[in-house]
């Protein structure tokens, strides 16, 4: 079999396919329409020429389906089926094209393309179905990497590799930053903060070089000692106790104990983020705003290390104050006091449940200055003792009110800007479908047409003026929160940055599903998308298998 008869039996077989689920008034135009195809003249006109019939018949079943029994407009010719809906209008057709015009320029403004990326978060976490590790950077960041390398730029490279989501990629942009700039060699401590599964062979490497730049930071071994951690968590060897600790993590906390300050690099982080997204005019906000976000940048491990290691230590000092040993003793809980001070400047403060490390250790301090009659001392300890307790209810406080959750503005813009986003897809997709129809009637069923129905035009104008006014409203809610951005920018202004960051993480969760988890948005997604996709294809094969069991005349 040639191509050629190929090609003809397959415009034959889809019409066939098309006459089987035809009503019985669209079946004497189906016949002749597959009687014409003998006649049409090359093989890819008879396909054209099918693909167009079908589509007229598959019309024509579906409009059987939603108004059955009811008189539908019989198929006798291409002009007679689209002759009922009257032509439209120039004035109409001229609404529509400025419409979907104007709605084209807003993309123009950058603010207005800041927004539609922000719609489009919602179904970020839908997409991605893989793990922590695999994440894909946003395009956005990519093309910053690209022109960072380019160009040479140290910090442009350092603002990507504390951003990069896969490990590897991420320490050799910063190996590049720092061989650009060693004045950046601080990018390896976020590096490692933000990837806190890097292997152990990376962190070996990189502990060297944060201890020769800053070697009297406790960071470089907190960030040590996490990784003995995360380690330990990965092989099921996880002690109960800090004393049965591996004298590698001793090491590292003693030494981290033993600093004279903790610098989270935080300060740095912010100016260089400010730096760099003016020079590249960088408009992904959830990547801008991540050294914004944070209060520090600690692994994850440090508060409770610094608590396990402070109360060992503390413990061995009350156990050299019970053997007489009350110079020792002293020191001791002289270094858990100067040492929960250090941690407090970083935002993390030494208590549990149980103890308070700190006020234990003021407490004993005063105990000392009481027994030596240095009374003036001893109300300064006990002083200290109650400031770790008002800190300690400050700090709890201030966490729970880090973001501005009593306010319901952002929640609802954030709505909004996800409803807009929606509706701009569903009013550009309208418009397409149209102008699919308008050009399909042209070309195979109504070349002589003076244009588009009536019918087509109010779905036209109605898709066009809905394009428009999400375009507008996406634009109106969106603009003061790109405002927020631009005074942070421009000034370092971090005063309304909660009210933006609250504003970004509502845009992230999927419309209608705000009280959900992560993982539940998405399996409640795809279930409702496989169960309407399951009940489409009941309601096109039952009337199949019903026209296949009605008898009929042989085609």
């Amino acid at each position: 079999m040639t191509s050629q008869t190929y090609l003809r039996s397959v415009a034959a077989s889809l019409l066939r396919l098309a006459l089987k689920v035809a009503p019985q008034d669209s079946f004497g135009w189906g016949q002749a329409v597959l009687g014409e195809l003998d006649y049409v003249e090359g093989d890819w006109p008879a396909l054209a020429w099918a693909f167009g019939g079908a589509v007229v018949l598959t019309k024509h079943a579906m409009l059987s389906l939603i108004l059955p029994g009811r008189k539908r407009p019989a198929i006798n010719s291409g002009p007679e089926l689209f002759a009922k809906e009257g032509p439209m209008r120039k004035t109409t057709l001229a609404a529509i094209g400025a419409c979907a015009a104007a709605s084209l320029l807003f993309f123009l403004a950058p603010v207005f393309r800041q927004a539609f990326q922000a719609s489009l978060a919602q179904w970020h976490g839908l997409a991605n179905f893989t793990r922590f590790g695999d994440r894909r950077p946003s395009p956005a960041l990519e093309a910053l990497a690209r022109q960072a390398e380019q160009n040479h730029d140290a910090e442009g490279l350092a603002f990507v590799a504390m951003r990069y989501p896969k490990e590897s990629e991420s320490a050799r942009l910063a190996d590049e930053a720092v061989r650009l700039d060693p004045k950046l060699t601080w990018v390896y401590a976020v590096v490692a903060v933000e990837h806190p599964m890097l292997p152990q062979v990376e962190i070996e490497r990189l502990i060297p070089k944060l201890e020769q730049f800053d070697p009297e930071n406790a960071l470089p071994h907190f960030i040590f000692a996490e990784a003995i951690d995360i380690d330990q968590v990965l092989h099921a060897k996880v002690p109960k106790e800090a004393s049965d600790e591996s004298p590698a993590w001793k090491n590292a906390m003693a030494s981290a104990f033993q600093s004279a300050k903790l610098d989270d690099y935080l300060d740095r982080f912010k100016a260089l983020d400010r730096r760099v997204l003016l020079r590249y005019r960088f408009d992904d906000l959830c990547q801008a705003l991540v050294s914004s976000g944070d209060w520090y940048l600690l692994p994850s491990y440090s508060a409770w290390d610094s608590y396990r290691y402070a109360d060992l230590v503390l413990q061995s000092g009350e156990t050299l104050e019970a053997r007489g040993d009350l110079i020792d003793a002293r020191d001791k809980y002289l270094a858990v006091a100067r040492f929960s001070q250090m941690m407090a400047s970083g935002g993390v403060h030494l208590t549990n449940r149980k103890v308070n490390v700190p006020q234990e250790a003021y407490k004993r301090l005063q105990a000392f200055s009481e027994k030596d009659g240095v009374q003036e001392q001893a109300r300064f300890y006990a002083f200290l003792a109650a400031q770790t307790v008002r800190a300690d209810e400050n700090d709890r406080l201030a966490r729970q009110n880090r973001f501005p959750v009593s306010s319901d503005v952002p929640r609802w813009d954030a709505n909004l800007v996800k409803t807009s986003g929606v509706a701009i897809f569903l009013c550009a997709g309208i418009l397409l479908i149209c102008l699919v129809h308008v050009i399909r009637r042209r070309q195979f069923l109504a070349p002589n047409s003076t244009g588009p129905g009536r019918i087509t035009a109010g779905f036209g104008i109605g898709g066009a003026v809905g394009l428009l006014l999400s375009s507008a409203a996406l634009y109106a809610t969106y603009r003061p929160y790109a405002e927020i951005f631009q005074r942070y920018l421009h000034t370092g202004d971090e005063s309304q940055l909660p009210l933006l960051s609250s504003f970004l993480g509502h845009s992230g969760i999927l419309l209608g599903f705000e009280g959900f988890r992560a993982g539940d948005v998405r399996v409640y997604f795809w279930f409702a998308v496989t169960a309407l996709c399951v009940l489409a294809l009941l309601v096109a094969v039952i009337p199949f298998f019903g026209k296949l069991l009605r008898p009929r005349a042989s085609i």
